[in-house]
């Protein structure tokens, strides 16, 4: 069943609320029905906590600069003369990850939000309209990787991944490029923590180590779920299904193995200071009240 409307939140809502506990019906999460429940919106009638995963698929990404902005290096995002202008489509939405890793690095960036996706974007970029963007693994050959080599941009960082332990790591799709947490280091001489920075780990984990995931609801039995699950670890290590979804899946795997839910769980358990944190930063840096 597919109910539109919403952003997900409608079909969402519906699932929490009637879904069959026998394993039967199984919800597709994404960030569009992620993000809303982070920033805690009215609209949203669900939590992550009461649902189960089945397996989940990640995606990555790349934050990338308009060369003739002045910009050579993650350096050039500080202590500038005139902000940077960053291309969004919403700030309640994907976007959010990158304007917390902004906030983060105290960079100097200003933000227009209102593109209809993020190839817009990139062709603003391209025309000298905007001076920052991101684009995810499955869009960065045909929309950065030829004007990074022409010399009309740079590619400043990926987003990384979070490991087993939580931890940021390289993507391994982009193993040459330095994550967020790294280039925080190059700007200000230490690694990074405190509040923001767990924020940041913890929308990495929601928008893209995890971002995509099949759930069921807690109640769902055991039997059940171990046969989804472990139908899907199948899938996920079986030589065809592998080549086929390379370009698809964008070299994530499915994770669906033993200790999936445990560390989805993890990932999924949001702060309330991290919560306050992301709606006070939409509240003052870009005058978004959430509700």
């Amino acid at each position: 069943m597919n109910e539109a409307g919403g952003e997900g939140i409608l079909g969402t809502n519906r699932f929490a609320r009637s879904a069959k506990t026998d394993g039967t019906e199984i919800l597709v999460g994404t960030a569009s029905t992620v993000v809303p429940w982070v920033l805690g919106r009215s609209a949203v009638k669900y939590s992550f906590e009461d649902l189960k995963p089945v397996v989940v698929n990640g995606t990555g990404g790349v934050i990338y600069a308009r060369a003739e902005a002045g910009v050579a290096g993650v350096q050039d995002l500080i202590n500038r003369d005139t902000p940077l202008e960053f291309g969004g489509i919403s700030a309640t939405g994907l976007d959010i990850t990158t304007l917390v890793a902004f906030d983060l690095l105290e960079a100097d960036v200003t933000s227009t939000f209102g593109f209809e996706g993020r190839g817009p974007v990139n062709l603003a970029l391209q025309r000298g309209e905007i001076d920052l963007d991101y684009q995810t693994t499955s869009t960065y050959g045909s929309a950065v990787e030829g004007i990074a080599k022409e010399g009309k941009a740079v590619v400043l960082m990926s987003f990384g991944q979070l490991d087993e332990a939580g931890e940021v790591v390289r993507d391994p799709n982009f193993p040459d490029v330095p994550t967020v947490a790294e280039a925080y280091e190059t700007l200000h001489g230490a690694k990074p923590s405190g509040e923001k920075y767990e924020a940041y780990k913890t929308l990495l984990g929601l928008t893209y180590t995890y971002q995509k995931g099949l759930w069921v609801p807690q109640e769902t039995p055991e039997k059940a779920y171990q046969l989804l699950r472990e139908s899907s670890e199948k899938l996920g290590t079986d030589p065809a299904f592998q080549e086929k979804a390379a370009k698809v899946l964008g070299g994530y795997p499915l994770v669906a193995d033993s200790g999936v839910a445990e560390r989805v769980r993890e990932a999924y358990t949001v702060s309330s200071s991290v919560r306050s944190y992301v709606t006070g930063l939409l509240a003052d840096k870009y005058n978004i009240h959430v509700e």
